[in-house]
């Protein structure tokens, strides 16, 4: 009977702040009364294409999760204009936990690719949730230290691997559809354009990199799709 006396609007964005959190890696193994606690204290925020979420330099109001859309992370040499992208983050997954945690300004800039939908969960949250459950406070500790190695993987990717290394390493990391012995799909989640700039290289070297691993009867590209079909050379160049 409580419940048919809250609004319909409150009531749906209750439910989709508390979806996104529950379902949310960081908060693996809480209960749903602390997941409904933590919701609580958190709120919905829509962003449209091309809009700034926040500025290099900028302070964040918390965790931001993508309940959907894409989210580009990007790091920019104001003296030289040059931008390198960091990280796209896309639904189910978050940013800013490091920088929202310390309370220290960001250091990169969050910018919507399309029309999203986040849920931005404040420090002060997880601080409780990390005070009164040490599962939670684990698995904390676990994210940032697998975020940690993250980070060495991709900056000696960035600096001591070539590019053929780095498309090679994306292609293997991407989720396989099912396919024969030995082969599989899979599907490019952004635009060509976007995953040049994530690999640190320009779309015609992409473009000439994919041909060429194609000629090599490596993979298949099928517009938004490629076919994997030899995993164990194609694992040979990411190694």
């Amino acid at each position: 009977m409580e419940a048919a006396l809250i609004p319909t609007a409150n009531r749906d964005h209750r439910l989709l702040v508390e979806g996104v959190i529950g379902n949310l890696t960081l908060f693996r193994g809480t209960t749903p009364g602390q997941i409904a606690a933590v919701a609580s204290r958190s709120w919905a925020l829509a962003a449209g294409r091309g809009e700034v979420l926040a500025g290099q330099g900028e302070r964040l109001p918390g965790v931001f999760a993508v309940a959907y859309g894409h989210i580009k992370l990007t790091l920019c040499n104001a003296s030289t204009e040059v931008e390198r992208v960091l990280r796209l983050v896309s639904a189910g997954q978050v940013f800013g936990i490091s920088t929202a945690l310390l309370g220290r300004p960001s250091q990169y800039t969050a910018l919507a690719l399309m029309e999203s939908k986040l849920i931005v969960i404040p420090p002060m949250a997880i601080y409780a949730l990390l005070d009164c459950d040490p599962r939670f406070a684990r698995g904390m500790v676990e994210n940032l230290a697998e975020t940690a190695f993250a980070l060495v993987t991709e900056i000696e990717s960035a600096t001591l691997r070539g590019a053929a290394h780095r498309l090679a390493s994306y292609l293997a990391s991407l989720p396989r559809a099912k396919g024969q012995p030995g082969a599989c799909t899979v599907r490019l989640p952004m635009s060509k354009t976007l995953i040049a700039a994530r690999l640190g290289m320009k779309k015609e070297t992409l473009s000439r990199l994919l041909r060429s691993l194609a000629r090599q009867g490596l993979i298949e590209v099928r517009r938004d799709e490629i076919a994997l079909l030899d995993r164990e050379r194609l694992a040979s160049l990411s190694s």
